[in-house]
């Protein structure tokens, strides 16, 4: 399993910080991944350099937003293990994704109703997507 995530702007807080990088870690026990970050800056220059960004890598695109589709842990597990190609999960900076990157996503995904930081939605993705592959390998972390 190949993934990129793609992220504007870093994690500042340490904590948090730390907390992605040991998820990180369970992540790449399975799985190739790696993190792009973007530099922030207004939404119409972070979506340029997103979009060419996606341009030159081919992939399967997952933009994350609040307006996306909702799934559970179980339905991301047997999407994520249907794609056959490198996945690219794209996260906006503090004023969300450009309506250009999200067109551009093969799939555009909420992670809940509620709206997080873009540094908290990068760690619940981190944890989602540790999550699918315990799922999909039949290991105890998920327990829904």
């Amino acid at each position: 399993m190949l993934i990129k995530i793609v992220a504007v702007g870093r994690v500042k807080e340490h904590a948090l910080a730390e907390l992605c990088e040991k998820m990180l870690k369970r992540i790449r026990f399975d799985a190739k991944i790696e993190v792009l970050e973007l530099r922030d800056g207004s939404r119409q220059n972070e979506c340029e350099r997103i979009i060419e960004f996606l341009d030159r890598e081919q992939g399967y695109v997952i933009a994350l937003s609040e307006d996306g589709q909702l799934v559970d842990s179980v339905a991301l597990a047997a999407r994520m293990e249907s794609i056959q190609r490198r996945m690219i999960f794209v996260i906006g900076g503090p004023a969300g994704l450009d309506q250009a990157v999200k067109k551009r996503a093969d799939l555009v995904l909420s992670l809940s109703p509620m709206t997080f930081t873009h540094e908290m939605a990068r760690y619940i993705l981190m944890e989602q997507i540790f999550r699918s592959i315990t799922i999909t390998r039949k290991r105890g972390y998920h327990n829904g």
